[in-house]
């Protein structure tokens, strides 16, 4: 059998063009604004990149990066022609960097450099004259290529900035001491040493990180006692206190009288941000060797009212298991989508992210992410061709049942529960509930209303059935607090008089539909499902819902006698409300069960009518419409999904 094909293998851009169809002006008026966005992002060059090390004082880690991390452009690479070479139509060479392995090339300075002497080379010019090309300055006189290269190895400075590359990798990679550490026996034990003293203090802190723990307490500064605990002076300090006893060297260090015991908050926090350099880094190289991710973003506003925007990756690591990765967040101070596709782009390659390998952007449907033209999606595509959108699928979700809960009875359900958490979320009101739960032989598993989720629908569900296993304590709470002295009796009556036929069978038409609701969008947010699994599950969502519509005498007459049932705790007996011929406020059906000359409609048929049937049917066209569009995204890609149905058979 063959080679095992990656994934972007099967997603190469077409070299030849395609003749597109005739469009109308204004569609052309459109089309033509896509690159006037796309020339407004203002891209980082690659973390790596060869020119961001030139002409500087580089650390020893810049150093390390430049000789063994540079970027390398991938093979399919299409070099930029630079204007000296515009008549000739010359452009780097890929093949180049396959037989000087010293060469390296800048997409930032468009030309080539020497990595071991951009790092090492000072002087060795001929006539003693500054070096320029391939050191200082951009190599990009392609006629020339080969002659320069050839002659440049040959160069005693750089014969010699190979050697120097040599022994400081040795050096750094700890293949062989330092010429300090190799003289200076006194400094390999004083290093041996401190880190000893260092090791603990990291691992406590990384405890902390693992378990979730608060590093710091009330009073975290001042000499520290191993034997006395004066105070509460926070979780990190009452971990290393405990090491401590059983390790008697960390006891000695802890209780001398040095002034620096790399223990305070600005060293913890120094430390968790190395720890969170270590931990990108690794995820960054899965990344990198995976050559296929795909992109999560959204923005949010945190508590300091700071626009944010959090990245994500979608990726199959070398155990072939599917993996969902936090990047970083990235401050936006603009939220259009050229600046948000400027934001993302540069905050994956300031986490040195190859986006040559971006396949994928998943984002919520706002028309500055998915917007056809000058949305985030059109701006990264028209610069990574392969990178497809695809709208979150719970997003969908949570749209598709928003707008399906637009319908009247639904609505004004729905604002009384969240009327009734404002109005018991007082502590004294709320007493109210627990006294009456107390006083009773039932025990509710909750014992708190909880307030309906403003932006996650679907997670209303678990707000609604507190609500209903809570209904007899909250209509008993109502009606003590009704009798008081105070505003708040008021307001005890309104909401009690609020339950009447129409909130109670539209309760339990919510609960019942959410339920449904609550199952998918649980799948939908696990880490391991695919699109395709996706649309499978919402299709079989549908189906399901579909299945309930075509029974709706059975499946209603449960809802009904449940309603019944709690109508029965407020002493009430469900009816219909007045109905008039001509009733444009409100539900006013004519059906075979009315009796024309009284008015008067069986009540059960009446609200399944009004309520359950028109839920139903609304439920079921938003979630057919929403995952439609995913749907679509596999037309032309079935082929790929049957010849890894063979591979598995």
């Amino acid at each position: 059998m063959s080679a095992k094909r990656k994934i972007n293998d099967y997603f190469s851009k077409q070299s030849k063009q395609i003749d597109e169809p005739q469009l109308s002006p204004n569609k052309i008026q459109i089309t033509e604004k896509i690159p006037e966005y796309h020339d407004q992002i203002e891209s980082m060059p690659h973390v790596n990149d060869i020119g961001i090390f030139v002409n500087r004082d580089l650390t020893d880690d810049e150093k390390y990066s430049a000789l063994t991390k540079v970027w390398v452009p991938l093979a399919t690479y299409k070099f930029p022609l630079c204007s000296i070479n515009e008549k000739r139509g010359l452009k780097f060479q890929f093949k180049w960097l396959l037989e000087f392995n010293w060469l390296a090339y800048s997409e930032k300075n468009q030309g080539a450099y020497c990595k071991h002497c951009v790092v090492f080379a000072k002087t060795g010019g001929v006539g003693s004259q500054p070096l320029r090309k391939l050191v200082y300055e951009a190599f990009n006189a392609w006629k020339k290529a080969l002659e320069v290269f050839r002659k440049h190895s040959t160069c005693v400075y750089h014969v010699t900035s190979v050697v120097k590359s040599d022994q400081f990798l040795n050096i750094f990679t700890k293949k062989q001491p330092s010429i300090i550490a190799a003289i200076c026996e006194d400094r390999k034990v004083q290093i041996q040493e401190n880190r000893k003293k260092l090791v603990p203090i990291i691992e406590c802190i990384i405890l902390c990180g693992r378990q979730e723990i608060a590093l710091r307490g009330h009073n975290d500064s001042g000499k520290m006692c191993v034997n006395e605990e004066l105070s509460n002076d926070g979780n990190f300090r009452a971990i290393l206190r405990y090491r401590a006893k059983g390790d008697q060297f960390l006891k000695l260090y802890l209780e001398n009288n040095q002034r620096y015991k790399y223990i305070g908050a600005k060293i913890q926090n120094e430390i968790i941000a190395a720890c969170g350099d270590i931990i990108q880094k690794k995820i960054v190289e899965k990344i990198n060797a995976a050559e296929c991710f795909s992109i999560l973003a959204d923005e949010t506003t945190d508590v300091s009212n700071k626009e944010q925007l959090t990245l994500c990756v979608r990726y199959i690591d070398d155990q072939n298991n599917l993996c969902e990765d936090f990047l970083k967040y990235v401050n936006i101070d603009s939220l259009t989508g050229a600046s948000l596709s400027s934001a993302i782009l540069n905050g994956l390659t300031s986490c040195g992210v190859q986006c040559d390998f971006l396949f994928g952007q998943g984002y919520d449907g706002a028309s500055n992410m998915s917007g056809k033209c000058r949305g985030v999606q059109a701006i990264i595509c028209e610069k990574y061709p392969h990178a497809l959108y695809v709208h979150c699928a719970a997003h969908s979700l949570n749209l598709a049942v928003s707008t399906a809960s637009n319908i009247k009875p639904i609505r004004n359900c729905l604002g009384i529960l969240e009327k009734m958490y404002t109005f018991f979320n007082t502590p004294k009101r709320s007493s109210v509930i627990l006294s009456e739960i107390d006083g009773c032989d039932f025990e509710p598993k909750v014992k708190s209303l909880k307030r309906l989720c403003a932006t996650r629908w679907v997670q209303r569900y678990d707000a609604v059935n507190d609500f209903v296993e809570l209904f007899p304590f909250v209509v008993a709470a109502l009606e003590i607090i009704s009798e008081w002295n105070d505003s708040s009796a008021t307001d005890a009556s309104i909401l009690l008089k609020a339950f009447d036929s129409e909130f109670l069978i539209s309760l339990q038409v919510i609960k019942n539909l959410f339920s449904y609701g609550l199952l998918l969008c649980k799948q939908l947010q696990s880490e391991q499902i695919d699109l395709m699994e996706a649309v499978c599950l919402a299709e079989n969502t549908v189906l399901a819902l579909k299945d309930i519509r075509s029974n709706t005498d059975e499946e209603f007459k449960q809802i009904f006698v449940k309603s019944e049932e709690m109508a029965a705790i407020i002493n009430i007996n469900l009816s219909v409300k007045r109905i008039a011929k001509r009733q444009t406020n409100r539900a006013n059906p004519f059906t075979d069960s009315m009796n024309n000359a009284t008015c008067e409609m069986v009540i059960e048929v009446y609200y399944r009518t009004t309520i359950f049937v028109p839920y139903v049917d609304h439920f079921i066209g938003q979630l057919e419409a929403r995952f439609l569009a995913h749907k679509n995204i596999f037309k032309g890609m079935y082929f790929l999904y049957f010849i890894y149905s063979c591979i598995i058979e």
